[in-house]
């Protein structure tokens, strides 16, 4: 009797034990062709994107609600999936996220659609093809101050990756123009800029304890940059000037004719901001030394910069704009 019982116990323990193994087996559900990425195994696998433009008012009013919506074209080799799609199990969600300073709230932010959360946007499309283009629509809850803000945005593969291309969208709020509106391409953070900021004085304003540039419109700093001043025994002339001349290369009068691109004249006797130097005869080896002086007292008095740095200056400044050196 006892080994009936025992046959019967084991038989019972087995059954129970391959009905769980087909239930478990049957739990796993296989991706669907939908989310199939559907590339060649010779693609590289990779998320990109272009930003191609907006769809919003011109003028808003103070604490409006109104429909926005920003273009993208899928520039990757792999599909991009909303938050309604029903791959997001296998894939990750695509999103329009806030930057500068990355995933902050934004000042659009309502609890309005579009939204996923106060620094998230959702993709319109369920599936964004390599090669196709998509929007995100959202209404935006206008701020109650007048002013254009700029709103900087990129893609972001949730759980994954920041595509780290982002955009700026500007919003105006009131009806008011100003004739100094090629600033705001000087703005590279998310921020409100009023009439008063826009129609500032720019400024260049050098701080030689620090060895730091400032490029200023009004009270915004626009960009901080590391120069290289004049050492001690020949320091750079400190005080208000205001740049005299622009020349795209200087080459220096006297003995070794140092060559200095993107000269900004803002003192007499020589002295000007400029990209580093270098000499036509040594091979390179005086501007790569140079290149290791930025951020130490080592010029004769002129102001040195890294070539991208001097550029930017170069093109921000005006003959007249003011220069401070502190």
């Amino acid at each position: 009797m006892k080994k009936f019982f025992v046959y019967g116990l084991l038989a019972s323990t087995l059954s129970f034990l391959f009905a769980n193994a087909t239930f478990a087996q049957n739990y796993v559900t296989p991706e669907p062709d939908y989310c199939l990425n559907q590339y060649n195994e010779s693609t590289n696998p990779y998320y990109d994107f272009e930003f191609l433009g907006s769809k919003r008012k011109l003028n808003f009013k103070k604490g409006e609600k109104a429909e926005v919506t920003i273009y993208i074209k899928n520039t990757g080799s792999l599909p991009m999936f909303s938050d309604e799609s029903e791959c997001t199990k296998f894939r990750p969600i695509t999103r329009l996220g806030t930057a500068r300073e990355r995933d902050r709230s934004s000042i659009l932010f309502g609890h309005l659609p579009g939204w996923q959360s106060p620094n998230r946007i959702r993709l319109d499309q369920k599936r964004l093809n390599p090669g196709e283009k998509g929007s995100f629509t959202f209404v935006a809850q206008m701020p109650q101050e007048e002013g254009i803000y700029r709103e900087y945005f990129d893609v972001v593969l949730e759980g994954k990756q920041w595509i780290n291309k982002d955009f700026a969208i500007n919003f105006d709020i009131g009806e008011y123009t100003s004739e100094n509106r090629d600033y705001l391409k000087y703005i590279n953070t998310s921020k409100r800029v009023s009439k008063e900021d826009l129609n500032g004085e720019k400024l260049i304003e050098v701080t030689i304890a620090t060895q730091k540039m400032r490029l200023k419109v009004g009270d915004i700093v626009i960009r901080e940059f590391p120069v290289s001043t004049g050492t001690y025994s020949h320091p750079t002339p400190r005080g208000h000037t205001r740049i005299i001349l622009k020349q795209q290369v200087r080459v220096a009068g006297k003995w070794p004719h140092y060559i200095m691109p993107k000269w900004l004249g803002f003192r007499a006797g020589g002295y000007g901001i400029h990209a580093l130097p270098s000499l036509s005869f040594d091979n390179g080896y005086y501007w790569t030394e140079a290149r290791n002086h930025i951020g130490t007292r080592k010029s004769h008095g002129c102001i040195r910069l890294l070539p991208k740095d001097a550029e930017f200056t170069y093109n921000f400044a005006s003959v007249g704009t003011q220069v401070w050196v502190r």
